[in-house]
């Protein structure tokens, strides 16, 4: 028999939705359909990057832009998310087993601390496109380049006059870029430890960096409130292209195709057909830390400071479902899919993991992962596995198998 076609992430989660509320129709009868709107302006947010980077930003009122448009998401190799009428209608002990089953394949395991340098704040990690070394910035203005199996640091890069804020790294892996506190993107190759290129314009500390699919641009998101494209093939300094459509900070920033996806403390999720130049924006009315598309690009993954992480219809802008149980108010925390798109996991102040269920919405495990804030979660490319930074200074890698004795 043919195989059915794959749905998009919208429209599986529509259907499961359909087929979970059909019990409730007798009890939904004759009462009127709850909706959320959010709405509050933010005459002033409070937002903390790291506890040693207090900002107090400003935001302006929400611009009134028609809602983006989120493409679809890939189906699920570990789950099947198909409108199957007998799954979503199973007993509590089936569901349940199924969880389990899935648990067992969630990187909720440590493997190694690859790093636990006290005191040392980690902002960023980032795994290479093989997934064989992982890379981390920090408040002592220093990127480092480990082995997370042998917990070896590599390399140590060496340039920034101020704290290390965001990483990327190019899909060739020769080369990354940093940027930080001191206003700067540097460009570096990775072998020598030398600076390509040194990106200056930005007038206020770069929160965010991110290469295209071919490594050949580069693109940087300020406190300035403006995006800056730089051009990694010339000897030209100055950006081929700023976008100064944001009206408060830009926290962070995905590029994607010719798709560029863009998260601002005014609540604000902006994506900008380079290529076009058009614009389509979507308001969530809360601060954003952190954005991300889902794997074919349909989706988009939000953190805000109001303890939720969400998934919006890049299409229509559509909230998909939201996650909580986490806490996350006050500083910068990334958040993330795994390769299947099946779970989405985050860190919290608490210093714990979560990881939800991406259809439910259910928290499937919580990890006691670091000691202070878990400020960054990078996933691995190929494995299940995933690497954590921590404001506590420590590094840590995680794996789907329990150490064996």
């Amino acid at each position: 028999m043919p195989q059915p076609p794959l749905m998009s992430i919208a429209a599986t989660l529509a259907a499961h939705r359909k087929n979970s509320d059909k019990p409730k129709k007798a009890q939904a009868a004759g009462g009127a359909q709850q909706t959320t709107s959010t709405g509050s302006s933010h005459n002033q947010t409070h937002i903390q990057l790291f506890p040693s980077t207090v900002a107090s930003i400003t935001s302006s009122t929400p611009l009134s832009v028609p809602p983006p448009k989120p493409q679809q998401t890939r189906a699920q190799e570990l789950h099947d998310y198909s409108p199957n009428p007998s799954l979503s209608s199973a007993s509590g002990s089936i569901k349940k087993n199924l969880s389990a089953s899935f648990v067992q394949l969630l990187p909720i395991f440590q493997d190694q601390v690859v790093s636990d340098a006290t005191g040392t704040q980690i902002n960023a990690c980032q795994y290479n496109s093989t997934g064989e070394y992982i890379l981390t910035g920090g408040v002592d203005r220093t990127v480092r380049l480990w082995n997370p199996d042998t917990r070896f640091c590599i390399k140590s890069y060496e340039a920034h006059g101020w704290e290390v804020l965001d990483l990327a790294i190019s899909p060739e892996n020769g080369k990354f870029a940093s940027c930080g506190g001191d206003k700067t993107v540097f460009l570096w190759d990775v072998m020598s430890g030398m600076t390509i290129r040194r990106f200056t314009g930005h007038t206020q500390r770069v929160n965010t960096v991110d290469f295209n699919d071919e490594g050949t641009v580069l693109v940087s998101g300020s406190y300035d409130a403006t995006i800056r494209l730089w051009d990694c093939r010339s000897n030209l300094r100055a950006p081929i292209q700023i976008l100064e459509e944001p009206k408060d900070s830009v926290t962070s920033i995905e590029l994607k195709g010719s798709d560029l996806l863009a998260g601002c403390v005014d609540g604000s999720i902006r994506i900008y057909d380079i290529r076009k130049g058009s614009l389509i924006t979507d308001q969530i009315f809360e601060p954003i830390t952190s954005v991300a598309f889902s794997s074919d690009g349909n989706c988009v993954l939000a953190s805000s400071l109001d303890d939720t992480v969400r998934l919006m219809d890049r299409d229509n802008g559509t909230l998909l479902n939201a996650y909580k149980g986490h806490k996350n108010n006050q500083y910068k925390i990334r958040s993330c899919l795994d390769n299947s798109d099946a779970h989405v996991i985050s860190g919290s102040e608490d210093g714990k993991i979560f990881i939800w269920d991406l259809m439910e919405g259910a928290i499937i495990h919580e990890i006691d992962a670091h000691s202070k804030i878990v400020s960054a979660i990078a996933y691995h490319p190929t494995q299940d596995r995933m690497c954590s930074a921590s404001v506590d200074g420590s590094i840590k890698t995680w794996t789907s198998q329990p150490a064996t004795a």
